[in-house]
């Protein structure tokens, strides 16, 4: 009985302790949000009031640059203005989509966990990372947008020296939500394809969670067979709006910016909003009599089941020793049996065919293609085998490039038959076989 009324006290202090976590931060992020009177939005290389309708080309992304454009098409009004609040909208090129399955972690717990694994999520990434995220407890796969921070704080600057203050960082595609002809009915799919210059991006939204995040670029359009895939992967379970041009952005009701959940705010913006502003007093006086409350309970409950908590404690740990020992022996051998299939040096034979495909001229082709340990053996025909020879040799991911037999014209044929052995320099073979096999 002790147990039980243990754990419902536990729980209870960690709900109440999250509430009122929640309650601050979503103040600030409202406090924010409501600050903004500026939106800037960036589509086909033009920075695009959405206030004025105004736009100013973009030589490039630089921050320097898109603040340079925000302070020449703001409006006359706004310029005597002490300061500006902007959001920014940008690009999916900007952030990352990551797909994630935390089905046993509560939701008030999600940001902090994919923070700790962010190094195994992206664990070639350099930098320092922002994350947006509304988890859905009833899917079992969710998706969470990161954006470098270090983007969002060059942006600040670059956007501070210009008078303008930035408030939000939100991915493009988010604000398609607020379009007029989107139903905001519980439990409702809407699906956007957004069709720009750089190429196409298929995103699927419920009750603000993204179920879908696709996104291919023009140059990877062009291989048909693996664009007809990705069409496969992005096929519409339901009408999707489609978004062509910079007029759709124009036409959308953004007063009602805070019903959007995949919002970055850069770090410099909540200190600002720090030093200028307190939190109401009547939140805090909440706050501060809920605190107290549990203070003075505390002790008392404390004292009731501490001894029965302690003797208990000391049975279970007992009991997980054992238990620990086992796993930590089982994922041992685990590491053990699977790190030379894991470790286990894999190329990428789809992007050695798209080169291959994109270097060997128009007068030749390839009849047989094969790639073992690193090493790729093709043949075929042309009328300049040494050419071909020559050009495989230019390139940087091959090395070792030479002819496995002798050129020779077959019967019926008017062209060269020819074979080439080159090595891809990304696999590295001799240190597997070194790390595994090494010779005493």
């Amino acid at each position: 009985m002790f147990k039980n009324f243990l754990l419902i006290f536990n729980r209870l202090k960690y709900k109440l302790v999250f509430a009122v976590s929640s309650f601050i931060k979503t103040d600030e992020q409202q406090e924010l949000l409501q600050k903004v009177d500026s939106h800037f939005l960036i589509w086909d290389h033009q920075l695009i009031n959405l206030d004025t309708g105004q736009s100013s080309v973009l030589e490039d992304m630089n921050a320097e640059t898109i603040a340079s454009a925000a302070s020449e098409i703001i409006s006359k009004e706004s310029k005597y203005k002490q300061t500006l609040h902007a959001a920014l909208y940008l690009p999916d090129l900007e952030f990352v989509a990551t797909e994630y399955e935390l089905a046993e972690v509560a939701a008030q717990n999600i940001s902090s966990a994919l923070s700790y694994q962010v190094d195994e999520l992206m664990p070639a990434y350099p930098g320092k990372l922002m994350l947006a995220v509304n988890h859905n407890d009833s899917r079992k796969k969710n998706i969470a947008l990161w954006l470098d921070q270090l983007r969002t704080e060059v942006l600040f600057a670059a956007l501070k020296n210009q008078n303008i203050e930035l408030t939000v960082i939100i991915p493009r595609i988010a604000l398609a939500f607020l379009a007029k002809n989107v139903n905001t009915a519980k439990n409702q799919i809407h699906q956007f394809r957004e069709r720009d210059e750089n190429g196409l991006l298929d995103v699927a939204l419920e009750n603000q969670s993204l179920l879908q995040w696709q996104s291919i670029n023009n140059n990877d359009m062009k291989d048909e067979e693996y664009f007809r895939q990705w069409q496969q992967m992005s096929e519409p379970t339901v009408d999707r709006i489609l978004i062509k041009s910079s007029a759709f952005w124009q036409q959308i009701d953004r007063s009602h910016l805070d019903q959007l959940r995949y919002t970055f705010f850069p770090e410099s913006a909540r200190q600002n909003l720090k030093q200028r502003s307190r939190l109401k007093k009547g939140r805090l006086a909440v706050i501060a009599g809920a605190i107290a409350a549990v203070l003075l309970a505390t002790p008392f409950v404390i004292n009731a089941v501490r001894n029965v908590q302690w003797q208990q404690q000391h049975q279970d740990f007992k009991e997980k020793i054992a238990e620990v020992s086992k796993m930590r022996s089982t994922v041992t051998q685990f590491e053990d049996n699977w790190a030379l299939f894991l470790e286990y040096p894999r190329a990428d034979v789809m992007a050695v065919i798209r080169k291959l495909n994109n270097i060997i001229p128009q007068d030749s082709w390839i009849k047989g293609f094969e790639i073992k340990s690193g090493v790729v053996e093709i043949d075929g025909y042309s009328p300049n085998p040494t050419n071909i020879l020559e050009v495989i040799s230019k390139q940087a991911e091959f090395e070792q490039a030479a002819f496995n037999q002798r050129t020779r014209i077959e019967r019926g044929k008017d062209n060269e038959h020819f074979g080439i052995t080159f090595h891809l320099n990304s696999i590295n073979m001799d240190a597997y076989q070194e790390k595994h096999f090494p010779v005493n």
